[in-house]
């Protein structure tokens, strides 16, 4: 996983799932300054209710 693959993903689908905040919370350390200004962005989305908090559902 990487911070731009959680990017793409909860903007995609409007959704970031536990485990990937929990991933952003584990490895925050390891960032690039410009890694976490992609995270501080989809912090904002997140409290804006750009995204929501949830599960993604598998297409079928």
């Amino acid at each position: 996983m990487s911070v731009s693959q959680v990017h793409r993903e909860a903007m995609t689908s409007g959704v970031i799932t536990v485990q990937e905040i929990h991933w952003l919370a584990r490895h925050r350390d390891q960032f690039s300054p410009q890694e976490r200004q992609v995270v501080a962005g989809l912090i904002r989305f997140l409290q804006q209710g750009v995204i929501n908090y949830g599960c993604r559902l598998q297409a079928v």
